[in-house]
């Protein structure tokens, strides 16, 4: 059982439902449930009647949510007494996407606070990280929603952005979809998670596209269609990076983490961007860990970095 999960549960019979208290916490349905879901296996109880809609919470959940209250507040006010200084090491994963945007912020952060704290950062695919994390060789990755999270590992999201189409200026088409179906198409890994929930937004809008390149670096992807290589799916933070850091500029992400992007001056500007249908698809990026962890307190620290 986690704090975040509890206080998960809390915004849900605040604000009304899944929904609204997705809202109220910036994540998406699904990472609701799967923390509700999380909660339901630790106790072995079910806390809500879905088969109403919106679901409805039973009398477990009811008393439950009252006492995890006053464990907030309690929490709350410890979190303002303790001033402590942590130590040791940190062994953190994060996939391509947040390593340039937001991992350097969050650690600048953790490590103001935290100075006698030493970070090792491994770049991968948001899968890979997670069996590090579950083997034991990383303790803690920034990674994709998982499908699926295996016993004794936990997930807790703290971004949301939506998946874009990206091209050229001189790129066929005028739509998202025109653009997609009418250039050649370079695909994220398909067997990533990211990977994953592109395929299925293309397949669920039935797009057709004609896949010229896979990679599993989201930052050549941009490269490609900057030359005019193809069109590509990819995060919204990705284009905000980039065109920033064009002009040296700032930009915002859901999570209210400012970003100075000072490099690659020289990148062209020559890219459009559209978004991909009526109800853009989103990508939640998450901390994943394992639940018994000696750990836990560094990486507290780090998931406070990352949301603030």
């Amino acid at each position: 059982m986690e704090i975040r999960q509890l206080k998960t549960l809390v915004n849900i019979l605040d604000f009304g439902g899944f929904a609204a208290a997705g809202d109220a916490l910036g994540l998406t349905q699904s990472a609701i449930s799967l923390q509700i879901k999380a909660l339901e296996a630790e106790f072995g109880e079910v806390l809500f009647d879905r088969s109403k809609r919106p679901p409805l919470p039973t009398a477990k959940a009811i008393a439950l949510a009252q006492k995890s209250r006053e464990i907030l507040r309690l929490c709350n006010d410890l979190g303002e007494m303790s001033k402590e200084q942590l130590s040791g090491s940190l062994q953190l994963g994060a996939h391509a996407s947040v390593q340039r945007t937001l991992v350097p912020v969050a650690l600048k952060q953790l490590l103001s606070e935290h100075p006698n704290l030493f970070v090792s950062v491994t770049t991968g695919l948001s899968d890979e990280l997670s069996r590090s994390v579950y083997r034991g060789v990383l303790d803690a990755a920034i990674v994709s929603e998982p499908t699926k999270l295996p016993t004794g590992m936990s997930w807790n999201p703290f971004a949301s952005e939506e998946l874009v189409v990206i091209a050229q200026k001189k790129a066929k088409g005028k739509t998202a979809i025109e653009v997609l179906e009418n250039n050649p198409y370079i695909r994220f890994k398909r067997t990533s998670w990211l990977g994953e929930l592109i395929n299925t937004e293309i397949k669920d809008l039935g797009i057709k596209v004609k896949t010229a390149v896979e990679t599993d670096h989201i930052g050549s992807i941009w490269e490609m269609v900057s030359c005019g290589l193809g069109v590509a799916i990819v995060p919204s933070n990705i284009v905000e990076h980039e065109i920033k850091g064009a002009v040296g500029g700032k930009k915002k992400i859901t999570n209210s983490l400012s970003i100075q992007s000072p490099h690659e001056n020289l990148r062209p500007r020559n890219i459009r961007t559209f978004t991909l249908g009526t109800n853009p698809m989103r990508l939640t990026t998450g901390l994943i860990e394992r639940t018994a962890d000696p750990k836990a307190h560094l990486i507290a620290a780090l998931y406070g970095a990352l949301q603030d």
